[in-house]
């Protein structure tokens, strides 16, 4: 019987410690974060095999950028990744070493992704089943000799549909936005909550529309001025965003 296995991507943004492994379908693995330098320029995670079944998967490394609020992966030589396709035995781990062919930024931290996709085995002609491949996108960082470290600046904005809230990093490293909820300054309107999980990449930013099903709430005289209070990877933070034009 043809396996039916899960698509997609697993989204690191949402996992907790680096240390924590990412179980995902047919096989885990640990780290789930990727962190090099100058000084260190490579590291290793291990894959893991749960099931009786050998698992076949492919590796690859992917510049990744953030343009005007869109995730871009671009095929890169600027990391190696070792081996390239391999074969998970059943109840087996494998060994997979990642490597920096280029020099650290000196100010920035660089950001890549390392994907890994199953490549799925022969269909069963008897099954109906649907065989399908499991991809997953884990954050590979590289630091800056200098220190780096994230800024997030939040600004607020009208538009058609509502308030728009953005964060933009003004760092040199990426910031990770875990939840936050906007209120308007001085007012007793409740907290609208926003349960995100979002990387946002030296110099670029991410936009929310803030949204409570009542779209007459956010654009009273209150929210005029509104107040930010959240959690980033870094621990919690409170500010002030100001619509523009108020």
């Amino acid at each position: 019987m043809v396996r039916s296995l899960l698509w997609g991507i697993v989204a690191t943004a949402a996992l907790g410690l680096p240390s924590t492994p990412v179980l995902a379908g047919t096989f885990s693995i640990s780290p789930v974060r990727v962190e090099l330098s100058g000084a260190a320029k490579t590291a290793a995670l291990t894959l893991r095999n749960p099931t009786e079944a050998p698992v076949v998967v492919q590796a690859e490394a992917m510049l990744w950028e953030q343009v005007d609020g869109e995730e871009r992966l671009t095929p890169t030589r600027d990391v190696l990744v070792s081996p390239a396709v391999f074969t998970v035995a059943g109840n087996g781990s494998q060994l997979v070493r990642v490597a920096l062919r280029r020099p650290a930024d000196p100010q920035r931290e660089l950001s890549y992704r390392l994907i890994l996709t199953e490549v799925p085995g022969k269909a069963d002609r008897q099954s109906s089943g649907l065989s399908m491949a499991l991809r997953l996108s884990l954050p590979v960082f590289v630091d800056p000799p200098a220190l780096s470290a994230p800024r997030l600046e939040w600004t607020a904005a009208r538009t058609s549909g509502g308030l728009a809230l953005t964060a933009r990093n003004a760092g040199t490293a990426h910031a990770k936005v875990l939840s936050f909820s906007v209120t308007p300054d001085g007012a007793a309107a409740p907290a609208i909550q926003q349960n995100v999980t979002a990387y946002i990449l030296p110099g670029q930013s991410r936009t929310w529309t803030i949204d409570d099903n009542n779209e007459t709430a956010t654009a009273s005289a209150e929210w005029n001025r509104v107040r930010v209070k959240g959690t980033t990877e870094a621990g919690d933070f409170e500010v002030e965003a100001r619509p523009a034009g108020t």
